[in-house]
């Protein structure tokens, strides 16, 4: 099944894109999504977003990383990784409280709420969202003691 070019010459090897030629690439990964049979990049997917929350315990602003997955999110910080559900639960929190880090109340719908919206926002439109999680996290009083 090739494409055919303005000129009407079939090439499988390339997929025009407005008006652009460009390599096919594989569709095997998950940064790419099926819908109604065609295949759709889903670029913030792909991206990795940050957090960046002071630790009380380390004196210092500790870093947490989160990538959109199918039903959540891939987290990692410095001391562990591993899946969490849409709102970060449970190894998002746990890894604040190991650092004596408080949470603001209802901070997982927020959390939640950026996964809702990862697809349909730019990269930097969900950065600027976890960054203001992050600093609404600071000035909840970062500490549990």
């Amino acid at each position: 099944m090739g494409i055919t070019d303005r000129y009407g010459i079939k090439d499988v090897n390339k997929i025009y894109v407005l008006g652009v030629k460009i390599k096919r690439i594989s569709f095997e990964n998950e940064i790419f999504e099926e819908v109604g049979g065609r295949r759709y990049l889903k670029l913030s997917s792909a991206s990795r977003f940050k957090m960046q929350i002071y630790s009380p315990l380390l004196g210092y602003k500790d870093l947490y990383h989160f990538k959109k997955t199918k039903d959540g999110w891939k987290f990692e910080n410095y001391r562990c990784k591993g899946e969490v559900d849409k709102g970060g639960n449970s190894l998002f929190y746990k890894a604040l409280i190991t650092e004596s880090i408080s949470c603001p109340d209802h901070l997982e719908i927020y959390i939640s709420s950026a996964w809702e919206n990862a697809d349909t926002l730019n990269k930097e439109q969900v950065q600027k969202i976890f960054d203001e999680l992050s600093e609404w996290i600071a000035a909840s009083g970062n500490n549990l003691h």
